[in-house]
Protein backbone atom coordinates (compact mmCIF):
# COMPACT_ATOMS: atom_id res chain seq x y z
CA UNK A 1 0.00 0.00 0.00
CA UNK A 2 2.93 2.18 1.05
CA UNK A 3 4.51 1.80 -2.21
CA UNK A 4 1.47 2.30 -4.62
CA UNK A 5 0.94 5.86 -2.84
CA UNK A 6 4.45 6.87 -3.62
CA UNK A 7 4.46 5.98 -6.82
CA UNK A 8 1.41 7.62 -7.31
CA UNK A 9 2.65 10.91 -5.59
CA UNK A 10 5.93 10.42 -7.72
CA UNK A 11 4.17 10.26 -10.97
CA UNK A 12 2.18 13.41 -9.47
CA UNK A 13 5.21 15.31 -8.61
CA UNK A 14 6.96 14.62 -12.28
CA UNK A 15 3.46 15.29 -14.33
CA UNK A 16 3.33 18.46 -12.14
CA UNK A 17 7.36 19.38 -13.24
CA UNK A 18 6.37 18.56 -16.86
CA UNK A 19 3.36 20.93 -16.95
CA UNK A 20 4.90 23.50 -14.23
CA UNK A 21 6.45 25.35 -17.79
CA UNK A 22 3.54 26.91 -18.48
CA UNK A 23 2.61 30.13 -16.72
CA UNK A 24 -0.62 30.80 -17.91
CA UNK A 25 -3.19 29.66 -21.06
CA UNK A 26 -5.39 31.75 -22.97
CA UNK A 27 -8.34 30.61 -25.43
CA UNK A 28 -9.30 33.22 -28.05
CA UNK A 29 -11.46 33.07 -31.24
CA UNK A 30 -9.58 33.51 -34.33
CA UNK A 31 -9.01 37.28 -36.05
CA UNK A 32 -8.46 36.36 -39.22
CA UNK A 33 -8.50 40.12 -41.46
CA UNK A 34 -8.63 37.15 -44.97
CA UNK A 35 -9.02 33.73 -45.01
CA UNK A 36 -6.36 32.06 -47.05
CA UNK A 37 -3.23 30.26 -46.87
CA UNK A 38 -1.36 33.03 -46.44
CA UNK A 39 -3.61 34.48 -43.76
CA UNK A 40 -2.17 36.29 -40.70
CA UNK A 41 -3.77 35.93 -37.21
CA UNK A 42 -3.61 39.27 -35.14
CA UNK A 43 -3.75 38.84 -31.53
CA UNK A 44 -4.46 41.83 -29.11
CA UNK A 45 -1.60 42.13 -26.11
CA UNK A 46 -4.83 43.48 -24.10
CA UNK A 47 -5.99 39.73 -24.21
CA UNK A 48 -3.05 38.15 -23.13
CA UNK A 49 -2.37 40.11 -19.76
CA UNK A 50 0.66 37.59 -18.89
CA UNK A 51 2.48 39.51 -21.45
CA UNK A 52 2.09 42.86 -20.87
CA UNK A 53 5.40 44.70 -19.56
CA UNK A 54 7.54 42.20 -21.02
CA UNK A 55 10.12 43.44 -23.59
CA UNK A 56 9.90 42.43 -27.02
CA UNK A 57 13.15 41.72 -27.53
CA UNK A 58 13.11 38.79 -25.19
CA UNK A 59 9.46 36.87 -26.62
CA UNK A 60 9.73 34.14 -29.35
CA UNK A 61 6.89 32.20 -30.36
CA UNK A 62 7.04 28.63 -30.98
CA UNK A 63 4.49 25.33 -32.01
CA UNK A 64 4.58 22.29 -31.56
CA UNK A 65 4.11 18.83 -33.70
CA UNK A 66 3.95 15.28 -32.81
CA UNK A 67 6.18 16.54 -29.62
CA UNK A 68 8.73 18.25 -31.85
CA UNK A 69 8.94 22.25 -31.61
CA UNK A 70 9.97 24.83 -34.30
CA UNK A 71 10.52 28.57 -34.08
CA UNK A 72 8.34 30.25 -36.25
CA UNK A 73 8.59 33.27 -37.79
CA UNK A 74 6.36 36.57 -35.77
CA UNK A 75 5.93 40.75 -35.30
CA UNK A 76 4.64 42.79 -32.79
CA UNK A 77 3.04 46.13 -34.07
CA UNK A 78 2.34 48.85 -31.37
CA UNK A 79 -0.03 51.18 -30.94
CA UNK A 80 -1.02 54.22 -29.04
CA UNK A 81 -4.19 54.72 -26.74
CA UNK A 82 -5.96 56.42 -29.72
CA UNK A 83 -5.32 53.05 -32.00
CA UNK A 84 -2.22 54.69 -34.04
CA UNK A 85 0.42 52.29 -34.93
CA UNK A 86 3.67 53.81 -33.32
CA UNK A 87 6.24 53.54 -36.35
CA UNK A 88 9.93 54.14 -36.69
CA UNK A 89 10.75 58.05 -37.89
CA UNK A 90 12.84 56.32 -40.51
CA UNK A 91 12.12 53.09 -42.19
CA UNK A 92 15.62 51.39 -41.38
CA UNK A 93 15.47 52.71 -38.00
CA UNK A 94 15.34 49.41 -35.92
CA UNK A 95 16.24 51.11 -32.48
CA UNK A 96 13.48 49.69 -30.38
CA UNK A 97 13.90 48.36 -26.80
CA UNK A 98 10.07 48.56 -25.61
CA UNK A 99 8.01 46.60 -23.80
CA UNK A 100 4.42 45.50 -24.84
CA UNK A 101 1.28 47.51 -23.93
CA UNK A 102 -2.27 46.50 -23.86
CA UNK A 103 -2.80 48.32 -27.26
CA UNK A 104 -0.21 46.19 -29.35
CA UNK A 105 -0.71 43.47 -31.65
CA UNK A 106 0.94 39.90 -32.16
CA UNK A 107 0.89 39.03 -35.71
CA UNK A 108 1.74 35.13 -37.06
CA UNK A 109 0.68 32.95 -39.70
CA UNK A 110 -2.03 30.77 -39.25
CA UNK A 111 -0.59 28.09 -40.90
CA UNK A 112 1.75 28.24 -38.63
CA UNK A 113 -0.38 27.24 -35.56
CA UNK A 114 0.37 23.99 -34.12
CA UNK A 115 -0.48 21.36 -31.55
CA UNK A 116 -1.28 21.68 -27.72
CA UNK A 117 2.07 20.45 -26.07
CA UNK A 118 1.86 17.35 -24.22
CA UNK A 119 2.79 16.84 -20.50
CA UNK A 120 5.22 14.30 -21.28
CA UNK A 121 7.37 16.28 -23.74
CA UNK A 122 10.16 17.74 -21.00
CA UNK A 123 12.35 19.42 -23.03
CA UNK A 124 11.13 22.90 -21.84
CA UNK A 125 10.46 21.88 -18.58
CA UNK A 126 13.13 24.35 -17.61
CA UNK A 127 11.42 27.16 -19.65
CA UNK A 128 8.48 29.55 -18.88
CA UNK A 129 6.10 29.10 -21.86
CA UNK A 130 2.58 31.05 -22.45
CA UNK A 131 -0.38 29.64 -24.13
CA UNK A 132 -2.30 30.60 -26.85
CA UNK A 133 -5.19 27.95 -27.90
CA UNK A 134 -6.63 29.88 -31.23
CA UNK A 135 -10.52 28.86 -31.96
CA UNK A 136 -12.79 29.43 -34.73
CA UNK A 137 -16.56 29.49 -35.41
CA UNK A 138 -16.17 27.36 -38.25
CA UNK A 139 -16.00 24.08 -36.70
CA UNK A 140 -12.14 23.80 -37.62
CA UNK A 141 -10.07 22.37 -34.82
CA UNK A 142 -8.15 25.02 -32.13
CA UNK A 143 -4.54 25.35 -32.72
CA UNK A 144 -1.90 25.96 -30.37
CA UNK A 145 0.85 28.34 -29.77
CA UNK A 146 3.40 29.48 -27.51
CA UNK A 147 5.24 32.39 -26.21
CA UNK A 148 8.60 31.11 -24.73
CA UNK A 149 9.98 33.72 -22.21
CA UNK A 150 14.02 34.30 -22.20
CA UNK A 151 16.47 36.83 -22.26
CA UNK A 152 18.68 38.39 -24.74
CA UNK A 153 16.40 37.24 -27.97
CA UNK A 154 15.75 39.11 -30.59
CA UNK A 155 12.86 38.61 -32.81
CA UNK A 156 14.33 39.84 -35.90
CA UNK A 157 13.73 36.62 -38.16
CA UNK A 158 14.04 37.01 -41.53
CA UNK A 159 13.51 33.41 -42.47
CA UNK A 160 9.88 32.89 -43.33
CA UNK A 161 8.82 36.18 -44.35
CA UNK A 162 6.05 36.40 -46.44
CA UNK A 163 6.07 39.92 -47.63
CA UNK A 164 8.99 42.31 -48.82
CA UNK A 165 8.46 46.00 -49.17
CA UNK A 166 11.30 47.67 -52.11
CA UNK A 167 11.85 51.14 -50.63
CA UNK A 168 13.18 52.55 -53.91
CA UNK A 169 9.95 51.88 -55.74
CA UNK A 170 7.57 52.42 -53.21
CA UNK A 171 6.62 48.77 -53.88
CA UNK A 172 5.18 45.41 -52.01
CA UNK A 173 5.49 42.23 -53.20
CA UNK A 174 3.64 38.90 -51.57
CA UNK A 175 3.34 35.70 -52.65
CA UNK A 176 0.11 36.71 -53.89
CA UNK A 177 0.65 39.98 -55.61
CA UNK A 178 2.75 43.42 -56.00
CA UNK A 179 1.38 46.83 -56.28
CA UNK A 180 3.19 49.87 -56.42
CA UNK A 181 1.76 53.52 -55.20
CA UNK A 182 1.97 57.34 -56.61
CA UNK A 183 4.99 58.50 -56.87
CA UNK A 184 3.45 62.15 -56.83
CA UNK A 185 0.01 60.83 -54.39
CA UNK A 186 1.48 58.27 -52.55
CA UNK A 187 -1.79 57.57 -50.77
CA UNK A 188 -2.68 56.09 -54.21
CA UNK A 189 -2.39 52.96 -54.85
CA UNK A 190 -1.91 52.91 -59.09
CA UNK A 191 -0.43 49.09 -59.61
CA UNK A 192 -1.46 45.75 -59.03
CA UNK A 193 -0.18 42.29 -60.40
CA UNK A 194 -1.26 39.13 -59.63
CA UNK A 195 1.49 36.65 -59.09
CA UNK A 196 1.11 33.77 -62.37
CA UNK A 197 4.04 31.44 -60.87
CA UNK A 198 2.94 27.77 -59.29
CA UNK A 199 4.26 25.57 -56.76
CA UNK A 200 5.47 28.98 -55.39
CA UNK A 201 7.73 28.20 -52.30
CA UNK A 202 7.92 30.97 -49.14
CA UNK A 203 11.47 31.85 -49.91
CA UNK A 204 11.14 32.82 -53.50
CA UNK A 205 7.96 34.85 -54.38
CA UNK A 206 10.22 37.87 -54.81
CA UNK A 207 12.64 36.45 -57.02
CA UNK A 208 13.26 37.64 -60.63
CA UNK A 209 12.04 33.68 -61.66
CA UNK A 210 8.33 34.84 -60.78
CA UNK A 211 6.55 36.00 -63.22
CA UNK A 212 3.97 38.22 -62.69
CA UNK A 213 0.55 39.51 -64.72
CA UNK A 214 0.65 43.26 -66.12
CA UNK A 215 -0.96 45.85 -64.40
CA UNK A 216 -4.25 45.09 -63.58
CA UNK A 217 -5.44 48.71 -62.40
CA UNK A 218 -5.24 52.53 -64.34
CA UNK A 219 -5.28 53.84 -60.79
CA UNK A 220 -7.11 54.68 -57.55
CA UNK A 221 -9.52 57.27 -57.60
CA UNK A 222 -11.06 59.51 -54.22
CA UNK A 223 -12.95 62.34 -55.73
CA UNK A 224 -14.94 65.11 -52.70
CA UNK A 225 -18.02 66.85 -54.00
CA UNK A 226 -20.19 69.30 -51.80
CA UNK A 227 -20.76 72.79 -50.58
CA UNK A 228 -18.51 75.59 -49.53
CA UNK A 229 -20.06 79.05 -47.78
CA UNK A 230 -23.05 77.39 -50.39
CA UNK A 231 -21.14 77.85 -53.30
CA UNK A 232 -20.95 74.27 -55.38
CA UNK A 233 -17.15 72.15 -55.46
CA UNK A 234 -15.31 69.43 -56.43
CA UNK A 235 -11.89 68.13 -55.28
CA UNK A 236 -9.81 65.68 -57.73
CA UNK A 237 -6.28 63.80 -56.97
CA UNK A 238 -4.92 66.94 -58.61
CA UNK A 239 -6.05 69.02 -55.34
CA UNK A 240 -4.31 66.57 -52.79
CA UNK A 241 -0.78 67.12 -51.47
CA UNK A 242 0.30 63.98 -50.01
CA UNK A 243 3.87 62.95 -48.44
CA UNK A 244 5.24 59.30 -47.30
CA UNK A 245 5.77 59.66 -43.49
CA UNK A 246 6.78 56.37 -42.50
CA UNK A 247 7.26 53.09 -43.16
CA UNK A 248 7.58 50.02 -40.92
CA UNK A 249 9.13 47.06 -42.60
CA UNK A 250 8.16 44.07 -40.99
CA UNK A 251 8.24 39.91 -42.20
CA UNK A 252 4.65 39.73 -41.86
CA UNK A 253 3.07 43.29 -42.48
CA UNK A 254 4.51 46.19 -43.28
CA UNK A 255 2.57 49.48 -42.08
CA UNK A 256 3.27 52.88 -44.58
CA UNK A 257 1.98 56.11 -43.27
CA UNK A 258 1.13 59.04 -45.61
CA UNK A 259 0.02 62.58 -44.23
CA UNK A 260 -2.29 64.43 -46.65
CA UNK A 261 -3.94 67.42 -47.18
CA UNK A 262 -6.76 68.76 -49.79
CA UNK A 263 -7.12 72.47 -51.54
CA UNK A 264 -10.17 73.95 -50.11
CA UNK A 265 -9.94 77.31 -51.93
CA UNK A 266 -7.25 79.08 -53.35
CA UNK A 267 -4.10 78.55 -50.77
CA UNK A 268 -6.54 77.52 -47.76
CA UNK A 269 -5.89 73.85 -46.94
CA UNK A 270 -8.09 71.19 -45.16
CA UNK A 271 -6.39 69.76 -41.92
CA UNK A 272 -3.85 66.82 -42.16
CA UNK A 273 -5.07 63.82 -42.79
CA UNK A 274 -3.08 60.51 -41.83
CA UNK A 275 -3.51 57.49 -43.90
CA UNK A 276 -1.83 53.97 -43.18
CA UNK A 277 -1.51 50.87 -45.36
CA UNK A 278 -1.62 48.03 -43.24
CA UNK A 279 -0.01 45.50 -45.75
CA UNK A 280 -0.21 41.91 -45.72
CA UNK A 281 0.57 38.76 -47.84
CA UNK A 282 -3.03 37.92 -48.96
CA UNK A 283 -4.41 41.93 -48.84
CA UNK A 284 -4.55 45.31 -47.37
CA UNK A 285 -6.04 48.03 -44.61
CA UNK A 286 -6.47 51.12 -45.63
CA UNK A 287 -6.82 52.57 -42.73
CA UNK A 288 -7.64 56.66 -42.57
CA UNK A 289 -7.53 58.58 -39.37
CA UNK A 290 -9.88 61.53 -39.39
CA UNK A 291 -9.41 64.36 -36.73
CA UNK A 292 -11.12 67.07 -37.80
CA UNK A 293 -10.46 69.88 -35.16
CA UNK A 294 -13.57 72.21 -36.09
CA UNK A 295 -17.18 71.28 -37.27
CA UNK A 296 -17.28 70.86 -40.46
CA UNK A 297 -20.81 71.75 -41.21
CA UNK A 298 -20.06 75.38 -40.19
CA UNK A 299 -18.22 75.47 -43.85
CA UNK A 300 -19.38 72.50 -45.73
CA UNK A 301 -22.40 71.05 -46.80
CA UNK A 302 -24.03 68.16 -48.80
CA UNK A 303 -20.43 66.44 -48.53
CA UNK A 304 -20.05 63.61 -50.82
CA UNK A 305 -16.73 61.30 -51.21
CA UNK A 306 -16.25 58.52 -54.04
CA UNK A 307 -13.85 56.26 -53.45
CA UNK A 308 -12.69 53.95 -56.27
CA UNK A 309 -10.38 51.66 -58.13
CA UNK A 310 -10.46 51.94 -62.33
CA UNK A 311 -9.27 49.03 -63.60
CA UNK A 312 -7.33 48.31 -66.52
CA UNK A 313 -8.83 47.29 -69.95
CA UNK A 314 -6.07 44.65 -70.87
CA UNK A 315 -7.05 41.20 -72.29
CA UNK A 316 -6.36 39.29 -68.51
CA UNK A 317 -9.41 41.33 -67.56
CA UNK A 318 -11.62 40.25 -70.42
CA UNK A 319 -13.84 38.25 -68.34
CA UNK A 320 -13.96 40.96 -65.00
CA UNK A 321 -17.45 40.62 -62.86
CA UNK A 322 -18.52 42.85 -60.18
CA UNK A 323 -20.44 41.54 -57.28
CA UNK A 324 -22.07 42.25 -53.72
CA UNK A 325 -23.54 40.20 -51.06
CA UNK A 326 -26.19 42.55 -51.24
CA UNK A 327 -27.45 41.37 -54.56
CA UNK A 328 -27.97 38.72 -56.56
CA UNK A 329 -26.16 40.96 -59.26
CA UNK A 330 -23.15 39.81 -61.55
CA UNK A 331 -22.25 42.79 -63.87
CA UNK A 332 -19.53 41.79 -66.33
CA UNK A 333 -17.26 44.63 -66.68
CA UNK A 334 -16.89 45.32 -70.61
CA UNK A 335 -16.93 49.35 -70.73
CA UNK A 336 -20.40 49.77 -71.47
CA UNK A 337 -23.31 51.45 -69.35
CA UNK A 338 -26.42 49.04 -68.72
CA UNK A 339 -29.78 49.03 -66.65
CA UNK A 340 -28.57 46.85 -63.95
CA UNK A 341 -25.19 48.76 -63.54
CA UNK A 342 -27.65 51.68 -62.40
CA UNK A 343 -28.91 49.46 -60.07
CA UNK A 344 -25.96 48.84 -58.57
CA UNK A 345 -25.68 52.46 -57.84
CA UNK A 346 -28.35 52.83 -55.85
CA UNK A 347 -27.20 49.68 -53.33
CA UNK A 348 -26.74 50.65 -49.74
CA UNK A 349 -23.73 48.70 -48.93
CA UNK A 350 -20.14 48.50 -48.17
CA UNK A 351 -18.98 45.75 -49.85
CA UNK A 352 -18.39 44.43 -53.37
CA UNK A 353 -16.05 42.22 -54.90
CA UNK A 354 -13.85 42.05 -58.46
CA UNK A 355 -14.28 38.55 -59.60
CA UNK A 356 -11.29 37.75 -62.56
CA UNK A 357 -9.82 34.47 -64.27
CA UNK A 358 -6.52 35.37 -62.05
CA UNK A 359 -8.03 36.25 -58.75
CA UNK A 360 -10.71 37.85 -56.29
CA UNK A 361 -10.53 41.34 -55.23
CA UNK A 362 -13.01 41.59 -52.09
CA UNK A 363 -13.89 44.95 -50.68
CA UNK A 364 -15.24 46.36 -47.14
CA UNK A 365 -15.58 49.14 -45.98
CA UNK A 366 -16.14 49.52 -42.08
CA UNK A 367 -17.60 52.41 -40.83
CA UNK A 368 -17.30 52.82 -36.92
CA UNK A 369 -20.91 52.72 -35.00
CA UNK A 370 -19.90 56.58 -34.04
CA UNK A 371 -19.11 57.72 -37.26
CA UNK A 372 -22.31 59.50 -39.42
CA UNK A 373 -21.54 58.99 -42.66
CA UNK A 374 -23.35 56.36 -44.86
CA UNK A 375 -22.17 53.81 -47.91
CA UNK A 376 -23.27 53.58 -51.26
CA UNK A 377 -22.05 51.09 -54.37
CA UNK A 378 -20.68 52.77 -57.15
CA UNK A 379 -19.71 51.52 -60.77
CA UNK A 380 -18.55 53.67 -63.65
CA UNK A 381 -18.60 51.16 -66.94
CA UNK A 382 -18.16 53.39 -69.81
CA UNK A 383 -14.71 53.30 -71.80
CA UNK A 384 -15.79 56.41 -73.83
CA UNK A 385 -15.27 58.60 -71.27
CA UNK A 386 -12.72 60.19 -69.73
CA UNK A 387 -12.82 61.08 -65.82
CA UNK A 388 -10.36 63.52 -65.55
CA UNK A 389 -7.66 64.60 -64.06
CA UNK A 390 -5.99 61.36 -65.04
CA UNK A 391 -4.91 60.27 -68.41
CA UNK A 392 -5.93 57.25 -68.30
CA UNK A 393 -8.74 56.65 -70.93
CA UNK A 394 -12.09 55.83 -70.10
CA UNK A 395 -13.66 54.24 -66.96
CA UNK A 396 -13.37 50.51 -67.37
CA UNK A 397 -15.07 48.73 -64.18
CA UNK A 398 -14.08 52.05 -62.06
CA UNK A 399 -15.82 50.72 -58.75
CA UNK A 400 -16.09 51.65 -55.15
CA UNK A 401 -18.09 53.30 -52.24
CA UNK A 402 -19.83 57.12 -52.40
CA UNK A 403 -19.96 58.03 -48.93
CA UNK A 404 -22.36 60.96 -47.15
CA UNK A 405 -22.83 62.67 -44.78
CA UNK A 406 -19.25 63.92 -43.83
CA UNK A 407 -20.56 67.36 -43.00
CA UNK A 408 -21.86 65.60 -40.20
CA UNK A 409 -19.15 64.24 -38.26
CA UNK A 410 -17.41 66.03 -34.69
CA UNK A 411 -14.02 66.58 -34.01
CA UNK A 412 -13.10 63.37 -32.30
CA UNK A 413 -10.31 61.00 -33.96
CA UNK A 414 -11.85 57.84 -36.00
CA UNK A 415 -10.58 55.01 -37.82
CA UNK A 416 -12.28 54.46 -41.34
CA UNK A 417 -11.03 51.58 -42.84
CA UNK A 418 -11.04 49.84 -46.58
CA UNK A 419 -10.04 46.05 -45.99
CA UNK A 420 -8.65 44.49 -49.13
CA UNK A 421 -8.48 40.55 -49.46
CA UNK A 422 -6.68 39.25 -52.85
CA UNK A 423 -6.92 35.65 -53.62
CA UNK A 424 -5.87 34.42 -56.81
CA UNK A 425 -6.95 31.49 -58.82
Amino acid sequence: MIQKIFISLLFFMQSSFALAQVTASYRIKSSSICNSEYSLIILSAADLPRTLGLKIENLSLLRFTEDEQQSIVFQIDQKDVHGRYILNKHPDDSKLNKRLGKNDELVFRAKDLGERLSPSFKQFKQKLLIEIEVYSDQNKSSGWIYIILQENKSNSVKRGASLLYQSEEDRIISPVYKVGFSNDKPFLLNAFHWNLSENLSSENFASEEVKWSSDMTDTMKIRHMGKFFGFPFKRTDDDYYSKLLSVKKGPLRVIRRTENTVKVFWKLKSPALYIDYVMMPDGFIMDTMIDIPFKISFFFSELITMTTMDWNNSVEQQHLFIKTENSNLSLPVNGKNTDNKKKFNQIMASNFSAMGELGNFNVKLDIPDDFPIHSQLYLRDALHEIDLPENNPGQFGNVGFKTTGWENIDSELHHLKFTVCVDKR
